[in-house]
């Protein structure tokens, strides 16, 4: 009986552990599907802003909701010129 006690909290022991690496291995999966989705929906932004298609204004808003170290890395992005304002004299 002793025997059977000490195999079966070895089993358990390892059946947790498989469960702790499955659940990790979940988790992380699930970060990297959130910051791929979060790339990709700013580059779509970013190429819309570009095309004309989404006001640059739009940017401008979001950008404004952004911390200073954040916003910085959209300084670039803001200066691009869009389609409504290319080849019009101003």
């Amino acid at each position: 009986m002793t025997l059977d006690l000490a195999r079966l909290a070895q089993r358990r022991a390892a059946l947790e552990s498989r469960l702790a690496h499955a659940t990790a291995a979940l988790r992380e999966a699930q970060r990297k599907d959130d910051t791929r989705r979060k790339v990709i929906a700013g580059a779509a932004l970013l190429a819309a802003v570009r095309e004309g298609v989404v006001p640059a204004g739009t940017l401008a808003v979001l950008v404004g909701r952004m911390s200073e170290r954040d916003a910085a890395l959209f300084a670039d992005a803001m200066a691009v010129p869009s389609h409504e304002t290319e080849g019009t004299d101003q």
